[in-house]
């Protein structure tokens, strides 16, 4: 009994303390590794589906209320609708935001760490959007049948249409923006000392869409002088028929599709030859900056 008493745990020294893993964790920010699996963040997620309540991310939706507000309220305007179908319009896509952006936000956070980096871009840009523009279209949609008598609505439905299109797009390169921001330590909630003030993350946005904006055309550029023709040529195409698909099916119009994608050829062909001249000017080259 003196010998027990006597004897005492060590301290555990910081490199032993236990982690979180996966499946104890109950919030995906509670595990400390740099790097996760895609798999392990949806195993993680169907355990434990309460943490996107949690962390909740009210960041994006403020951003998604500004931003969405000002997308319905410029194309309505250009478009010719008078202000009161307009306002309609914005009363009706801003609280749905509020209630799914915020969801939806905590789950583009949760990929912040997955890899490989690529099938994570590619699942928060499928599924966000898919979620958040089957609400967006149906109450738009039952605005203007059901509700049109309560809150003016368009009586064709064509600048509901348009505007839908334009905000399925932007909802794909946003998802991507926010994941690509929160990879960078922007935009996060509940992420203990990593997250930051709305304020800090405000001061950082000009750099982090500057950085955001040259990626493909870096990235492209890259290609080019290591020789990867293929590569480079593979990227650029996809792009163009990314956007064009975008539009073209949220649209429901064929020239739709094939006037955004040459557009989005052409803006990323300027962008891209653009890069490569300044990279010549600095210096930068891929096969030597690899070696």
């Amino acid at each position: 009994m003196q010998i027990m008493e006597s004897e005492t745990v060590p301290p555990m020294a910081p490199s032993e303390q236990i982690h979180h893993t996966i499946d104890d964790a109950y919030d995906i920010e509670e595990v400390w590794e740099k790097e996760i699996v895609v798999s392990d963040v949806f195993r993680n997620l169907l355990h434990h589906p309460a943490q996107l309540i949690t962390r909740w991310n009210w960041k994006s939706v403020v951003l998604a209320v500004i931003i969405r507000g000002l997308i319905y309220l410029n194309i309505y305007l250009i478009s010719g609708e008078s202000w009161t179908v307009t306002l309609s319009a914005v009363v009706v896509e801003v609280p749905f935001r509020i209630l799914t952006t915020g969801v939806a936000g905590a789950l583009v956070q949760s990929f912040r760490k997955a890899k490989p980096i690529w099938l994570a871009n590619i699942i928060v840009s499928i599924m966000l959007p898919a979620f958040s523009h089957t609400v967006e279209f149906t109450a738009h949609y039952a605005h203007e049948r059901f509700f049109y008598d309560v809150l003016a609505a368009t009586k064709d439905g064509v600048t509901r249409q348009r505007t839908f299109a334009i905000s399925v797009l932007f909802s794909v390169v946003s998802v991507l923006f926010n994941l690509y921001a929160m990879r960078k330590g922007a935009l996060l909630v509940g992420a203990g000392e990593a997250t930051q003030s709305l304020r800090n993350d405000f001061k950082r946005m000009p750099r982090l869409v500057s950085e955001f904006v040259i990626v493909l055309p870096v990235l492209i550029s890259r290609f080019i002088e290591s020789g990867k023709l293929h590569y480079a040529l593979g990227v650029f195409l996809s792009f163009g028929i990314m956007v064009g698909g975008i539009l073209g099916a949220a649209r429901g119009k064929w020239f739709w599709a094939w006037r955004s994608a040459l557009g989005a050829w052409a803006l990323l062909l300027f962008a891209t030859v653009l890069a490569v001249v300044v990279r010549r000017m600095l210096g930068h080259n891929a096969r030597s900056e690899q070696s």
